[in-house]
């Protein structure tokens, strides 16, 4: 019977010190289970972040550089197009014409080594070729030389 009364008087000085128990408890399963913040100013934070990662992500993997195309086409009717992403850029080359035409293309993107590759078009079909950074880049010149394919 003793140990009955200092067990209350043990719950007793617990609830003055921490609070009721049932409190107590509703923040453990709060913690535990990981249920919303209730206090105001870390909602506002949490949005304030989340609104900042959307508006500011796309400027940050925007292109930050720019493309110029020498193009060397022969006569030959060849669509360019570059699609510059962070990292890499992609040239798509288009083959409008009727038999089958040979591409050199030669990177130049300082301070990065100069790269080189040659793609061959099918008539009416588009190819691309994927240069990608090994470094910064400020500004990529592409050098396209185009000229019919031989059988």
């Amino acid at each position: 019977m003793i140990s009955v009364g200092f067990a209350s008087l043990w719950r007793f000085m617990e609830e003055m010190d921490h609070g009721s128990l049932r409190l107590r408890d509703v923040e453990r399963a709060r913690v535990v289970h990981g249920a919303a913040d209730r206090r105001p100013g870390r909602l506002i934070g949490a949005a304030i972040a989340l609104v900042s990662i959307v508006l500011v992500a796309p400027a940050a993997l925007a292109q930050t550089y720019t493309v110029e195309v020498n193009p060397t086409l022969n006569g030959l009717d060849v669509k360019i197009e570059t699609v510059a992403m962070t990292g890499m850029l992609v040239v798509k080359l288009t083959n409008d014409t009727d038999q089958k035409v040979r591409c050199k293309l030669r990177y130049d993107a300082s301070p990065q080594t100069p790269y080189r590759s040659i793609v061959n078009i099918d008539p009416g079909e588009t190819e691309q070729n994927v240069f990608n950074a090994q470094r910064k880049w400020f500004a990529v010149a592409v050098e396209v030389e185009c000229e019919a394919a031989k059988p």
